[in-house]
This record gives structure tokens, C-alpha cells and sequence, in this order.
């Protein structure tokens, strides 16, 4: 049976909840996000809560989370350490922040985290967030993604990644991926327009794509260029 909650999540009562694990180093924030969890039973569910210092790798293997919801705000070595730790483990972390840092959230990005929101993000915008991130989604602004591109262009590859080539791409197809970099946020028309292609054409191509890249969609595509820091030919 479906469920309707507060915020427009539809929920299945015969599917356990989507466990989330909060790490900040302000309890009130941990406290916030703790009751606006329970607002969304049984979808929802907080798996747990810790602070980013000392480290809570142990308590998060113990609660079985499904996502991380991380606040960038603490210190930066230790909130940056965090996210290459999380995303080495598989985690998926969404981010939290209030600060105007660009190029910590940036790094943390391309350290392998999957989205990020403002605090100033309502509450139905955060648990839409949350879902799409755990669906495999990235959750990323036009200029965040526009400015790791572009970072990744002039620099070729992220720091602390690991090593990735490329599968092997036609022009096509690379021309095909470094648009959809570029404009990760435009429909699908658009981005058939911008190659002179219809959409159906696009979607053969991308389907080619996904499968050499072992992704089932752009966001997998997106997650994936920006995890492995690879640079794709403009």
C-alpha cells in the first residue's frame, strides 16, 4: 500500500525504511534532522548520528545505513577525510553546508561525494535529495557541476582518485559525453539540438555509452567522470 507523507514522498509499507545516517559536529543540526526523519516513517528512517570528529566509521559499519547525510562545516581536513573515507567504503554521501567555500565543496565532489544542499534548502528539497541520491543520482547546481568540469579539464584528473582510463569511445560518443559534462542539467532535446541529432539518435548512443560504462543513466555517467577524475576530450 502507498503512503503519502508530509512532504510528497510516496512510501510502500511493505518495504522497509531508507536508512539515514546524520554526521555533524552541532547537535543542534544532528537534533534537527533527527525529528524531521520522523516526520516521514516509514519511508525514512534515522539510522543514526554521530560528529565528524572522532571518527564515525565504527558506529556508521554498525548501523547498516542506506545514505550519509554530512555536514562540510567542521574543520576541513578531517570533514575532507571523511568524505574520501565514505566514498572508498561505497557510501553514498550527501552533502550539507552553509558556507560560500566553493573549492571545499568541490574537492569533496570530486573526492566522491553525490550531492550537496545549502542550508538555506527547504525540508521538501532535502528529503527529495536524499531519495534521488540513494536511486543513484548525483544532486549537484549547473555551476557546481560546470566548475568540476572545468577543474577537470585543466587539471585531468582529481587528487587521491584512483587511476581510471577511459573505456574505449568513437568521436561521436566522446563529443556525446563531453556535453552532457557540460550541460548535465539541460533535457535531452537540448542536448540532441547542441549535437545536431534527434533525441532518438541520442538515446541509441547513450544507451552504447552507459553499457561501456557500466551505468544505467547520466547521473551514473556524471558520478563516474567525476569520481575517477577522468578527462574526456571536449
Amino acid at each position: 500500500m502507498a503512503i503519502q507523507t508530509q512532504y510528497g514522498l510516496t512510501a510502500d509499507d511493505t518495504a522497509g525504511p531508507l536508512r539515514v545516517f546524520v554526521i555533524s559536529d552541532f547537535p543542534l543540526l544532528l537534533a534537527g534532522l533527527a525529528a524531521l526523519l520522523a516526520t516521514q516513517a516509514p519511508r525514512l528512517a534515522l539510522a543514526g548520528s554521530a560528529a565528524v570528529t572522532p571518527s564515525p566509521l565504527q558506529a556508521l559499519a554498525a548501523a547498516e545505513a542506506d545514505i550519509v547525510l554530512l555536514d562540510l562545516d567542521g574543520d576541513a581536513e578531517p570533514s575532507l577525510a571523511l568524505v574520501r573515507a565514505l566514498a572508498t567504503r561505497g557510501d553514498k554521501v550527501l552533502l550539507l553546508t552553509r558556507q560560500q567555500e566553493r573549492a571545499r565543496q568541490d574537492r569533496a565532489i570530486m573526492l566522491g561525494a553525490r550531492g550537496l544542499l545549502t542550508r538555506d534548502t527547504d525540508a521538501a528539497q532535502l528529503l527529495t535529495a536524499i531519495e534521488k541520491v540513494h536511486h543513484g543520482q548525483l544532486w549537484l547546481d549547473r555551476d557546481a557541476t560546470g566548475r568540476i568540469f572545468d577543474a577537470l579539464s585543466r587539471h585531468g584528473a582529481m587528487p587521491d582518485a584512483a587511476p581510471a582510463v577511459p573505456p574505449p569511445l568513437s568521436e561521436q560518443e566522446q563529443k556525446i559525453v563531453a556535453i552532457l559534462m557540460a550541460n548535465s542539467g539541460e533535457p535531452a532535446k537540448l542536448i540532441a539540438g547542441k549535437l545536431h541529432i534527434s533525441e532518438s539518435t541520442l538515446r541509441n548512443h547513450l544507451t552504447v555509452i552507459y553499457k561501456k560504462f557500466g551505468v544505467s543513466n547520466r547521473h551514473g555517467l556524471l558520478g563516474y567522470v567525476l569520481q575517477h577524475g577522468l578527462l574526456l576530450p571536449a
